[in-house]
């Protein structure tokens, strides 16, 4: 469904009104699983979540700070070893693959990078708040299943500030159609930019595959916001699980999300004088293993639901 008809819809099964904003404010507090139709495909790579235990680690030669500003020091001349895994929540790391490959059709938003501040913009947007500028450098990703989620990527061809790209170009055009320049300045841009081309295909030539992207800042363009029929259906039966039938206020609410993170956390956690792990739980994966082995079929005990309560109980309990 799109966000209007999924407003409309949620309309009918709550008794209110429901605008596309409250759609938007659901998916970004965790309540609601928001997905994105890429109707013109787009490019990405994959990436496997894994535990701390599991993530990759890179080593550079001392001396490699000066080149690369964001690697710790080094000491005494030894090598830099530096986490190559993205670090998506202290508990789960996303290595990603070197290939980018096309992607297309409907997929879910986990909400962690660039995806999350697009969202949070037009729900501002939509409620005249004020424009997100915030960036992440990680850029936007996207899933459909708990154990990969794939990073967006843009061709530079389509970065209109890369000297040489198609997009430098439309952008050149189009100050020239709104007469912004004068036909010798025109023609002297074009010529440059022609130049420029060349450059930017020889260039190009000398490139993998992947040197030719970076990752996205922003979801596509031409994609469509949308929610999927089953996070509707689930959305409606968390709301029928609630005592009587009514939805819990925001403070009783934050109250079960902080229990719920303290206990995660203990699970999962270590005792700080020896050590020793409090349970025998060796990750959130192998806690909702549990809980689906024991309890599943009950209402809001589902691989889905868990893990979105389970990062936004982590999130209250940080918080606090």
């Amino acid at each position: 469904m799109t966000l209007d008809e999924a407003a409309r819809h949620l309309s009918v099964v709550v008794s209110e009104q429901v605008t596309p904003s409250d759609i938007l404010r659901l998916c970004l507090d965790g309540h609601l699983v928001l997905s994105v139709n890429f109707v013109n495909h787009s490019q990405a790579k994959r990436g496997k979540v894994v535990g701390v235990e599991d993530a990759e680690w890179q080593e550079f030669p001392p001396g490699m700070t000066k080149l690369f500003p964001g690697l710790p020091e080094s000491e005494d001349d030894k090598p830099i070893r530096y986490m190559r895994s993205l670090n998506l929540d202290d508990e789960r790391f996303l290595t990603l693959e070197s290939e980018v490959q096309k992607i297309e059709g409907v997929w879910d938003l986990p909400l962690i990078g660039s995806e999350r501040l697009d969202i949070e913009h037009k729900f501002q947007l939509l409620t005249g708040g004020p424009a997100v500028t915030l960036t992440c450098l990680d850029g936007a990703f996207v899933q459909q299943n708990a154990s990969e989620m794939w990073q967006l990527m843009e061709s530079f061809d389509d970065n209109e500030f890369h000297r040489g790209s198609n997009a430098a170009k439309k952008k050149l055009e189009l100050r020239i159609a709104l007469q912004e320049l004068s036909e010798e300045e025109a023609q002297r841009l074009m010529m440059q930019h022609a130049e420029d081309r060349k450059k930017f295909l020889a260039d190009r030539k000398s490139w993998l595959d992947p040197d030719s992207y970076y990752p996205a800042g922003a979801l596509p363009d031409d994609a469509v916001l949308v929610v999927r029929t089953a996070a509707l259906r689930e959305f409606e039966q968390s709301l029928q699980g609630a005592p009587g039938g009514e939805r819990l206020g925001r403070r009783e609410e934050t109250t079960y999300l902080n229990i719920i993170g303290g206990l995660l956390h203990l699970l999962l956690g270590k005792s700080p004088g020896s050590g020793k792990k409090y349970s025998s739980f060796a990750s959130q994966d192998a806690v909702i293993s549990g809980l689906l082995a024991h309890f599943d079929g009950a209402p809001g005990i589902s691989k889905r639901t868990l893990e979105s309560k389970f990062a936004e109980a982590k999130r209250s309990i940080d918080a606090c």
